[in-house]
């Protein structure tokens, strides 16, 4: 019977620790069909029962050991360990990259996971305890190319004139390859053809569920009422579902549009001569998607000195995003940012953040020392040609 986690604690004691543990989700991981010279990948949750942050060491061992490779934040930035904050959880993306020449048959090993012993603080203690944990993993090498999927849900949602019409198709690739599925939607109202499209842009990974979203872009004079649309999942020439999905378009106004700015935040230290990043985080609460931007004004000790905005970005309804902008730091002294964020001709209520410059960044003031410098050198190097 498989355990949805597991949970192992190697204690090696010196002095008594409350509630140190970690918990692994999945406990087990298998991989059937698995092609030669193909990656597979999957998450891996790190569960800190502990009552303070904690980091630890990412490996693997056995037949799959040379095989692994972790990453986060996200697929591109590979680790070989993770900080999990206290009493929380992080998941991790778990790479196998089965080598060409492997030999078909199945292969056994696996992802370890352990704490990273502290330094010895002034007092000379240090952590106690390492926390380890695994799960098994079992990969079946075939040397077959084997295409197929399954579809779990599709959804559309209603709309309003001049708004793109999502449809929503949950797609698992069960094969042992990488596969483009064929979305093919037509639109009908009151059994009439309206339009009709084909999307097999989405490319979904071995044992991978995918949302693939495919768009009808309405217009302003798009008529409201009743619609339906078919559409049709295919596979390397094979229907896996075929489904009539009804929606409506409403008259324009019809859904509220509201929205909240949540807050802002400024990221990294505030040194002089940096860029400073400002994160404006937007809520859309209406019930349709907007387009939203982040107007925010610059005050130094008091005094309006710059203006700065974000990109505009599409928010789906229920959906928060992060909007981003920019300004630099030119001299020490207090600043407030005082912004809103526009959407759907609607303003959301003024948020404002503070911060205090006061140094600089790494060689800048050895930068301007120098450069007055020069400027002394050079002036007393005219002075002296002068009395010549």
């Amino acid at each position: 019977m498989k355990k949805a986690m597991i949970l192992i604690i190697l204690i090696i004691m010196v002095q008594s620790v409350d509630a140190l543990g970690i918990g692994l989700s999945p406990s087990d991981m298998v991989f059937d069909n698995s092609l030669k010279g193909s990656t597979y990948e999957n998450m891996l949750t790190i569960i800190n029962m502990n009552t303070e942050d904690m980091n630890y060491s990412l490996s693997s061992s056995g037949d799959i050991g040379g095989w692994v490779s972790f990453y986060y934040p996200d697929p591109d930035t590979q680790i070989q360990t993770v900080i999990v904050p206290a009493n929380s959880k992080t998941s991790v993306i778990v790479k196998f990259q089965i080598p060409p020449d492997a030999a078909s048959k199945n292969y056994t090993g696996e992802l370890v996971v352990r704490s990273v012993p502290k330094e010895s603080d002034a007092s000379g203690s240090q952590q106690s305890f390492i926390v380890g944990g695994s799960s098994q993993v079992r990969i079946i090498v075939t040397g077959d190319q084997i295409i197929d999927g399954v579809v779990n849900g599709i959804s559309v949602n209603d709309i309003e004139p001049g708004y793109p019409l999502k449809v929503e198709t949950m797609f698992r690739n069960t094969g042992n390859v990488v596969v483009n599925p064929e979305i093919k939607v037509t639109i009908l109202k009151d059994n009439e053809l309206i339009h009709s499209f084909i999307y097999d842009k989405a490319t979904i990974k071995p044992s991978i569920t995918n949302a693939i979203t495919a768009e009808w872009n309405t217009t302003e004079e798009t008529i409201p009422g009743d619609y339906t649309a078919n559409v049709i999942v295919s596979l390397d020439g094979k229907i896996l579902r075929s489904s009539d999905e009804t929606f409506k378009i409403f008259p324009v106004g019809t859904f509220s549009r509201q929205g909240n700015l949540t807050d802002i935040r400024i990221e990294g230290e505030p040194t002089i001569g940096s860029l400073v990043k400002v994160n404006a985080y937007f809520e859309n609460t209406g019930e349709i998607e907007t387009a939203a931007k982040f107007s925010g004004e610059v005050y130094k000790d008091g005094n309006l000195i710059n203006t700065i905005t974000s990109e505009e970005l599409q928010v789906e309804k229920y959906r928060e995003v992060e909007l981003v902008s920019y300004f630099k730091l030119e001299s020490k002294g207090d600043y407030l940012i005082k912004g809103k964020v526009i959407y759907s001709g609607k303003e959301t209520p003024v948020k404002e953040v503070s911060l205090k410059a006061g140094k600089s960044i790494p060689g800048f003031e050895g930068i301007s020392l120098i450069a007055v410098m020069l400027l002394l050198v050079m002036f007393r190097g005219k002075k002296k040609s002068r009395k010549m």
